[in-house]
C-alpha cells in the first residue's frame, strides 16, 4: 500500500481530513493551538508524508527479512513505525517552534501531547490499512494461484486421460488383446484386469492434489504390465522403490506421464530396447531412460514436462529437476510429507 501510485494524493486528503476532523470536535481550542490554520494543514501535512514514507521504507527493510511467524513481522513492523513516529513528530514540531516560537500554542506542553497523539493514531490508521490490504492482495493472490493449479490439474486430467483414451493406445492395447484372447486366454484376463485398474485410478484420482507413492505404484504395476506385453521385449522398464519411500506423497499420474514420454520421444525394439529405471534416491522418485531419439521426431510441446513441474510448484517449493545428456533423459520428483 505504501509504494501505491497515488499515495501523495491519499496523504493530502488525510491531512485535509485530519484537520477538518480536529476543528469540528474543538481540539484546536481544547489544546489552546493559536497557529493560524494554513500553518496547522502543513504541519499535519509533513507530519503524514513522513510517516507514510517512513512506513514505506520499513516495509521494504522488513520485507527483506525472512520471519517464520507473520505476527512476528507485524510486530517488528509496528514497533519501528512508533520508534520512527516519535522521531519524526520531534523533529517537525521541534522546526515548528524554532520559527514560530509561542504563536504555536499557548501551552506548548498540551501542543506536544496533541502532535504525538495525532501521530501515533494516524501512524495505526496507516498500519491497519496497510495489513488490511497486504491481507486482501494475498488473498487474491492465492485464489489466482489456486485458479491456475486447478487449470492445471485439469489439464493433467485431460492429458492423462487423454493418453488412456486416444485411438493409438486403444488400437494398441485391443490388438494385443485380440491376440491374448487366441493364444492365451489366462494372460488375456489379467490383461483385461490390469487394463481396467489403469482407467480406474486415473477416474479415482484425477482430482487429488497428490497421492501416496504406494498407490501411484500400484497404478504403474498395471500400466507396466500392459506395456511389457505389448512391447513384447522391446522395452524393459526396472522398479527399484525402498519401502521407507512408499508413505511419501507424488503428484498423481505423474509417473505414467513420464513413461509415455519415454516412449513417445525414443527408439524402442528388440534390437535396441528402451530401459527406463524408477528408483528412489536422495528423498526423489527418479525415471531415467536410455537416451536413443527417433530420427523422425513427432512435435512435441512438452506439456506433461511442464505440467508435472507447475502442479510441484504450487504445492511444495522442491523443484522438479530435468536433466538431459548424451545417454540418458533423467526427471527427479520430489517426495512431498503431508503435515
Amino acid at each position: 500500500m505504501f509504494a501505491h501510485r497515488l499515495r501523495y494524493l491519499f496523504v493530502l486528503l488525510l491531512a485535509v481530513y485530519s484537520f477538518v476532523n480536529t476543528l469540528f470536535i474543538n481540539g484546536f481550542e481544547v489544546y489552546k493551538i493559536i497557529l493560524p490554520a494554513p500553518y496547522i494543514i502543513l504541519f499535519f501535512l509533513l507530519v503524514i508524508v513522513l510517516l507514510w514514507e517512513g512506513n514505506r521504507l520499513i516495509d521494504t527493510l522488513i520485507s527483506r527479512i525472512k520471519f517464520g511467524n507473520q505476527v512476528w513481522r507485524w510486530l517488528w513492523q509496528f514497533g519501528s513505525s512508533l520508534l520512527m513516529t516519535t522521531i519524526a513528530t520531534g523533529i517537525i514540531f521541534y522546526g515548528f517552534y524554532q520559527y514560530f516560537g509561542n504563536l504555536v500554542a499557548e501551552d506548548i506542553n498540551l501542543a506536544t501531547r496533541l502532535a504525538l497523539t495525532f501521530a501515533f493514531r494516524i501512524n495505526l490508521f496507516l498500519n491497519v490499512l496497510n495489513l488490511i490490504f497486504t491481507y486482501l492482495r494475498q488473498l487474491r493472490q492465492a485464489q489466482l494461484e489456486a485458479e491456475e493449479f486447478r487449470k492445471i490439474s485439469v489439464q493433467a486430467q485431460l492429458q492423462s486421460l487423454k493418453n488412456q483414451v486416444n485411438p493409438h493406445f486403444l488400437f494398441n492395447n485391443l490388438n494385443v488383446l485380440s491376440t491374448l484372447i487366441l493364444k492365451d486366454p489366462e494372460k488375456a484376463v489379467e490383461f483385461i484386469e490390469q487394463f481396467a485398474k489403469v482407467y480406474r485410478y486415473v477416474l479415482q484420482n484425477q482430482e487429488k492434489e497428490v497421492v501416496a507413492l504406494q498407490t501411484e505404484l500400484e497404478f504403474i504395476d498395471a500400466y507396466m504390465f500392459l506395456l511389457r506385453t505389448r512391447f513384447n521385449g522391446s522395452l524393459n522398464i526396472h522398479l527399484h522403490i525402498d519401502d521407507t519411500s512408499k508413505n511419501s506423497y507424488i503428484v498423481p499420474v505423474a509417473l505414467q506421464m513420464l513413461l509415455e514420454n519415454a516412449i513417445k520421444h525414443n527408439i524402442s525394439s528388440k534390437n535396441k530396447p528402451l530401459t527406463v529405471e524408477i528408483f528412489t534416491e536422495n528423498n526423489q522418485v527418479v525415471v531415467k531412460n536410455n537416451f536413443q531419439p527417433k530420427e523422425t521426431k513427432e512435435a512435441s510441446t512438452q506439456v506433461g514436462l511442464k505440467n508435472i513441474a507447475k502442479r510441484y510448484e504450487h504445492i511444495s517449493d522442491k523443484p522438479v529437476e530435468i536433466l538431459e545428456t548424451a545417454d540418458f533423459f533423467t526427471v527427479k520428483l520430489p517426495l512431498l510429507t503431508m503435515n
